[in-house]
Order: C-alpha cells, then sequence, then structure tokens
C-alpha cells in the first residue's frame, strides 16, 4: 500500500467529506460577497454542515476507539488485547507453579502499549493461547485495576478442539 496505510478508508473518505464541506461553504460566502445576497451563504450553509457531521462521524470510526474499546455501565471500560505468552511464577521451596497470561493492547489515540497480566492459573494454558483475543476489562476509577477475561479464551480453543476431533473422526 501507499502512504496511506495507517489511515483506514473511513478516514479517508471522511477527510475528503470536510474538505468537501469548506468548498461548499466558501462558494456560499464568495456567491454572498459578489451578489450582495445572503440567500446564497444560507443555502450552501446547510450542505455544508451535513457534509461537516458526515465527515466527522466517518474519521471518528477509525481515529477514535471503536468496537475494541467500549465504556460500560458503571463506567468500566473494555479493550480487546492480543494475548503476548504465558509466564509463570519464580517458585521459593513448596510452592505450586502458577501461570499467567501476558497481553498487550495498543491505545490507538495515543499509540501507548498497555500490558496486562490474567489470573494465577494452577496448569500451563498451552501455546494455542498465543496471538489471541482477550477482553479485558479496566476500572478507569482505579488506576491499575483491570481483570483479563481467560474463560472466553479457553471455552474458544475447547470448542476448536471438539469441532478438529469431529472433522479428524470423519476422514
Amino acid at each position: 500500500m501507499g502512504g496511506f496505510d495507517r489511515f483506514g478508508r473511513n478516514t479517508l473518505i471522511g477527510g475528503a467529506l470536510l474538505l468537501l464541506s469548506l468548498g461548499v461553504a466558501a462558494a456560499g460566502v464568495i456567491a454572498s460577497i459578489k451578489t450582495g445576497n445572503t440567500n446564497y451563504f444560507l443555502g450552501c450553509s446547510i450542505p455544508a454542515a451535513a457534509l461537516i457531521v458526515a465527515g466527522g462521524t466517518m474519521v471518528r470510526r477509525d481515529l477514535l476507539p471503536g468496537a475494541d474499546r467500549l465504556l460500560l455501565s458503571g463506567g468500566e471500560q473494555t479493550i480487546t488485547a492480543e494475548v503476548l505468552g504465558v509466564t509463570r511464577n519464580l517458585r521459593t521451596a513448596g510452592e505450586k507453579t502458577t501461570y499467567y497470561i501476558v497481553c498487550r493492547y495498543k491505545d490507538p489515540l495515543t499509540g501507548r502499549m498497555e500490558t496486562y497480566t490474567s489470573r494465577a492459573l494452577e496448569s500451563y494454558p498451552g501455546k494455542e493461547v498465543i496471538g489471541r483475543k482477550v477482553t479485558v476489562r479496566i476500572d478507569p476509577g482505579e488506576k491499575g485495576k483491570y481483570t483479563v477475561d481467560i474463560d472466553a479464551l479457553f471455552e474458544e480453543i475447547e470448542k476448536e478442539k471438539r469441532e478438529n476431533e469431529q472433522t479428524d473422526g470423519m476422514h
């Protein structure tokens, strides 16, 4: 792709609509000044406003967090993060080994990377979790308070395993 890789289609179309709105508004102003009739300005301002709203809405779809960032009632925020890997604790004598799923989220607004860790697991979850998506629930009122929803991840993996076993059994 060209130099527009970081911009989505909605951003480009939205930007074009915003530029078009400037052209329509400018045409109305110029026609009103040349003729002395303000009806040209009024006639162009409504379509210009509609283009601004449409363009802004399209740009927002790409530049602001959408499906991967949702503010829930009660102030809880959810994001979709990618699983980077599995880590384990450094245990001392007599302790059980525990594992943690580590995931990362890149904020589309700031570009900042955030890393989140799941609750402790008693057994190794397997390498098939790597690269998968998980939901992270964040409490915006208390910095650092979050929950990584790994139950849905395990359900998805189990479902795929059952489907693969059924497919393998048919051959």
